[in-house]
């Protein structure tokens, strides 16, 4: 239980430096505005990097408010963040994020990370293909980069843990190779700081 409220508060106080850190970006310019903006892509990073962190409305507000010359930043913090997910769930130590889980009341996953953890990653993927419906298991063997790519742009994706979720759990199921997911992260976040680096903020349907 106080593992659970240390890590909310932690998260509670990230987003309330991010919201501060934009309501100051709006006054602020030159040297000041340049600081504040490196701030917030560093806390947007984070946040990104949290599982169920909405933290890409932080990017979305940065490139409303900065426009095309912010979209270069954005996609690289949005990168970082979701490499910094990735690298956790590779590193962090598999009974401290089966504890986590269990703190969040997440006790099927829990059961599924003890049931694999330390196998190979080939016998992992047969496993979780064995686990999964037939058309799912297809994706996991075939296509999993891609579908990786989809789901950290599927809308609402935040109930599936969100793109640090999702990142975390690439990490953590050991058969996401890191060069093809790098490609993946590069790519798979992409269009929308593209779009605003090529044709400006207006193109946002929120700021028409």
């Amino acid at each position: 239980m106080l593992r659970t409220m240390a890590r909310l508060a932690l998260i509670g106080a990230l987003v309330w430096v991010a919201v501060t850190a934009l309501d100051w970006l709006r006054m602020e310019t030159g040297a000041a505005g340049m600081a504040t903006l490196g701030l917030l892509l560093v806390i947007y990073a984070l946040l990104i990097a949290l599982p169920f962190m909405p933290g890409v409305e932080i990017g979305l507000a940065l490139l409303a408010m900065r426009g095309a010359d912010a979209a270069p930043f954005v996609w690289a913090a949005t990168v970082a963040g979701l490499c910094l997910a990735w690298v956790l769930g590779r590193a962090l130590p598999t009974p401290w994020i089966i504890g986590a889980l269990r703190d969040l009341h997440l006790t099927r996953p829990a059961e599924r990370i003890t049931r694999f953890s330390g196998e190979p990653p080939d016998l992992r993927l047969r496993y979780l293909c064995q686990q999964a419906p037939d058309w799912l298991a297809r994706i996991l063997r075939d296509w999993r980069y891609l579908a990786l790519a989809l789901l950290m742009n599927l809308p609402g994706n935040v109930v599936l843990g969100g793109g640090g979720g999702l990142a975390m759990t690439a990490g953590l199921s050991r058969i996401f190779a890191p060069v093809p997911t790098l490609l993946t992260f590069v790519l798979g976040t992409a269009p929308v700081p593209l779009i605003v680096w090529i044709f400006g903020p207006g193109i946002l349907p929120w700021t028409n």
